[in-house]
Order: structure tokens, then sequence, then C-alpha cells
């Protein structure tokens, strides 16, 4: 899927932005890393991410694309003129319906925000969740340290919804929405 993306500062020059699924051992699991490991570092900077099992990041960054191939699911990533500029990522979601996956790892690198690409990148994981056979799509973001990653998501229809699970930081939201 490709599309056409201009930078703010660049309002005649448009760059390529092209999706792509990471297949185990394939070329773009090295790109991968690296995003997950900007977000990771984002993740640290963050005070609502105490109770983030870092450790536990650390491994699914090791084995990419496993946490999410392995789960019927896809990790894909945003290239803009071949450089890893995001990333996204869908599962079967743990203890809930097999209709319904999990969204998780919206990534844009700074550099790259503000272009579209967030909006393509969650676009192209709902199209391809339905191919997979997922009726809903869940997600959890927090609305403190991440305010435009939420309002992007309302604005692609999810709505706020209470999980049966125990407490958590009072910014994090749970969203859903039908596939």
């Amino acid at each position: 899927m490709n599309f056409t993306v201009v930078r703010a500062e660049e309002d005649v020059s448009s760059l390529m932005l092209s999706i792509e699924p990471v297949a185990r051992g394939g070329c773009l699991v090295d790109a991968a890393r690296e995003l997950f490991a900007g977000y990771r570092e984002f993740l640290e900077t963050i005070e609502s991410t105490h109770c983030f099992d870092f450790a536990r990041y650390n491994d699914e960054i090791r084995t990419l694309p496993a946490a999410y191939t392995d789960a019927n699911g896809e990790l894909l990533l945003a290239l803009v003129d071949g450089e890893g500029a995001g990333c996204i990522a869908f599962r079967a979601a743990p203890k809930e319906p097999a209709t319904t996956c999990e969204i998780k790892r919206l990534f844009v690198l700074p550099e790259f925000r503000g272009q579209g690409i967030a909006r393509a990148l969650i676009g192209e994981s709902l199209k391809r969740a339905a191919e997979h056979g997922f009726e809903r799509a869940i997600l959890d973001t927090d609305v403190v340290s991440m305010p435009t990653a939420y309002a992007t998501y309302v604005a692609f229809g999810f709505e706020e919804y209470k999980p049966v699970f125990g407490p958590n930081p009072p910014s994090l939201r749970y969203l859903g929405r039908s596939l």
C-alpha cells in the first residue's frame, strides 16, 4: 500500500510511504527492532508506565515479529523512501473472544509525525485484522502522555470501554470498535 506524504516543512517535495508486513527472519526485522527500541525509549519517559514490564518488552523486541505472527496477527512497518518511520501491530487478544484482536505498538518517529503516517498504519492494521477474521479491535492508550494517539483512535471510531481486569493508572484508556 503506497501513499504520498508531505512533510510540514516541505511544501513542494513529497515522500513515498509504503506499509509492509514484517516476516520472521525477513529483511525488515532490524528496522522493526529499531522502531520498537525507539518506542521503549519513549515509554521510559512516561510516569504512568511504572508498571510496564520492560524486561518482557525487551524479549518481544529480540524475538520480533513472533509475538504477533504467532498469535494470528502481523507487525507492520511504515517506510518512507525505504526508511523505517513507524510501526503498528495486531494479534489475537488474550482473554477475549477469538474474534477480537488487540492493536499494539503504534509508534511514529518524531521526525515523521504530523504527516498522516499513524492514520495510514491504523487504517491498514484494521483492514488486515478484518482479513485475518477478526470482528473487533481493542487497545489501550494513555491520554496524558499520548493525547494525539487517543484522538486519532477516536477519529477511527474507537470508543472507551471498561475492561474486566484490575486497576490501572487513571490516565490509561481502553478503546474498542467493530471491524
